[in-house]
């Protein structure tokens, strides 16, 4: 059998391709890792073509050689890699895509054609795959590729380049239709509980991309004008219940602009039936008919311009949570409204964090996101140290001041650490802080640390010089002045420091009530008194504290000894008022 081939230079391939490659080069400028991925890509791209020729020849047809196959294999690349450890799912994920092309297809306006978007259908069937096994982050890289994706004005670069195929293919009213019904439901939704659906941007650069890729093809769209409307209408729906779906289940949400793609081009038949029938039959053709098909399209491409000014010129896009430019004003947001308990506001402020972090190389939020694990009552967030610590760890090497002193503290009070070198490199830091700003909390943990000798030679004097240096409203530097002072039996006057610990024991506080009975039974800071030192630490009793249970059951206070230690508060770079 003659293996024929015939070139065959279609203009949508090769305008789609280039239109890919600007996205990737853009993208790539920000993110370096895309560009290390262009020889993989390159190797896909001879799989891909050597694949087409043998499933043209293998059944008896000409080879059509041409741009084809680059916009597949280059969409698939701005949207998913698997890790190199299994890369070779990324070759059978084209092959899945030239399978559908090629073999599942249907008989459409007297002509043969295939049925699904290749690169979306491919993707999807990865993705159930993926899902139900929970392999998605663990074997690909699409949440990383999802959050590196929103870089400067990338919303901007999509929009102008669909711009170019809009205009060639007349594939406006898709994109249009589906961005519109995002702005209104999310405006809806916002309407009704004050908070933004789509939790870090109203529109996110990844989904943009996905109403310009995935729903644009002609061959698996709508042909009527009203049928492209409701096909991005009904694409916009399907993301937006894939994304809050994915989400209450704690699914990888990359997926959530691909799944709906697959039903979509199964409905589509069914999608141009309805809208040539009847009414809304008639209504189509006045609309196709009322001017050229051209003219129509740059009716369409102006009032999508107008749209996207719009809400650009609004803050829609390109402004996280309702104008809020910075880090910090976007997880205070979201804290506000966990505290308020409004609905959904724990996915999304974890959602929020999450993206700030990997999406935005935050130090401040792999900080937030070491607090929800050591809070352990975020969402659905389990209690869990060892992923706090590595939060905490990033964030102070990030140079997060609070990461650095939330490093200190898991060491320090719990024995927790990554390494020796992590927490000397965050003591280090906080030295700097400490000697930097009088008053500084960063003192008290390096006090601890000479306290303790845990990473630091032991030195009673050098501690009670930090922790004096915190001044006194800082109740653990106060409580570590106290302790100091009673454990080494130093001359130093504990007056000062009385009613602060005074206070404390009001709050009950037990280790507070612990420092005064002692301070009673030596009569420094406080009257001599062994029964009033007794019922402090009666009292520490009835609050928890063995240690104080079991002197109280002693005919005599023994001597002082350190209490159970309370673990000072967690530092966040934006604490709630």
């Amino acid at each position: 059998r003659r293996l024929a081939v015939e070139v065959a230079i279609a203009k949508p391939h090769y305008v789609q391709a280039a239109v890919q490659i600007v996205i990737l080069a853009y993208w790539g400028w920000y993110w370096p890792r895309a560009y290390d991925e262009i020889p993989l890509i390159a190797a896909q791209l001879i799989f891909f073509y050597a694949l087409d020729a043998l499933l043209a020849w293998s059944r008896g047809r000409v080879w059509r050689f041409g741009f084809g196959p680059m916009p597949i294999v280059i969409s698939t690349n701005l949207l998913l890699w698997f890790k190199h450890d299994w890369y070779f799912f990324q070759f059978l994920l084209l092959t899945t895509g030239a399978l559908a092309k090629q073999f599942i297809s249907w008989n459409r306006e007297g002509q043969r054609r295939h049925i699904f978007n290749p690169s979306a259908f491919a993707q999807s069937t990865f993705a159930v795959v993926l899902i139900a096994t929970g392999m998605s982050s663990q074997l690909t890289w699409g949440r990383e590729i999802a959050a590196s994706f929103e870089t400067p004005y990338m919303l901007l670069v999509i929009f102008l380049g669909g711009l170019v195929v809009q205009y060639l293919f007349h594939v406006t009213l898709m994109t249009l239709a589906a961005t519109a019904t995002l702005l209104i439901f999310n405006l809806i939704y916002t309407g009704i509980t004050d908070l933004p659906y789509f939790v870090t941007a109203n529109i996110v650069a990844p989904i943009f991309l996905g109403l310009h890729l995935l729903v644009t093809d002609p061959a698996t769209s709508p042909r009527t004008n009203l049928g492209r409307v409701l096909f991005g209408s009904l694409y916009g729906l399907g993301f937006c219940a894939l994304f809050r779906l994915l989400d209450h289940y704690q699914l990888a949400l990359f997926w959530d602009k691909l799944l709906p793609v697959p039903i979509l081009n199964l409905c589509v038949p069914l999608i141009d039936r309805i809208c040539r029938a009847g009414m809304v039959g008639r209504l189509n053709s006045k609309w196709e008919t009322c001017m050229s098909a051209f003219q129509t399209n740059l009716v369409h491409m102006t009032v999508w311009i107008l749209l996207f000014v719009g809400m650009w010129r609004a803050g829609f896009i390109q402004a996280p949570l309702q104008n809020n430019e910075t880090v910090g004003e976007t997880i205070l947001f979201w804290k506000r409204a966990v505290a308020e308990g409004k609905p959904n506001a724990g996915h999304s402020f974890v959602m929020a964090v999450g993206a700030l972090a990997e999406g935005s190389g935050s130090a401040d939020a792999y900080n937030e996101l070491g607090l929800i694990c050591i809070d352990g009552t975020v969402a659905d967030v389990e209690h869990n140290d060892a992923k706090a610590l590595k939060y905490f760890d990033q964030a102070c090497e990030m140079g997060s001041i609070e990461g650095c002193a939330n490093v200190a503290i898991q060491y320090l009070y719990l024995r927790q650490r990554l390494s020796d070198e992590d927490v000397a490199f965050a003591l280090e830091e906080l030295e700097e802080s400490c000697d930097a700003m009088v008053g500084s909390p960063s003192c008290y943990l390096l006090g601890s640390a000479y306290e303790t000798g845990r990473s630091r030679p032991k030195d009673a004097q050098r501690a009670l010089g930090l922790y004096e240096r915190c001044g006194i409203n800082n109740l653990y530097a106060v409580k570590g002045i106290a302790r100091i002072t009673l454990a080494e039996n130093l001359n130093y006057d504990l007056g000062e420091v009385a009613p602060v610990l005074e206070k404390a024991a009001r709050l009950n506080d037990a280790e507070s009530d612990w420092y005064l009975g002692y301070m009673h039974l030596t009569g420094n800071g406080a009257a001599k008194d062994p029964i009033r030192a007794k019922q402090r630490i009666q009292k520490a009793c009835q609050l928890g504290s063995k240690k104080a249970c079991n002197a109280a059951n002693q005919p005599e206070l023994p001597p002082f000894a350190n209490p159970e230690m309370q673990v000072p508060g967690w530092t966040s770079a934006y604490p709630l008022d």
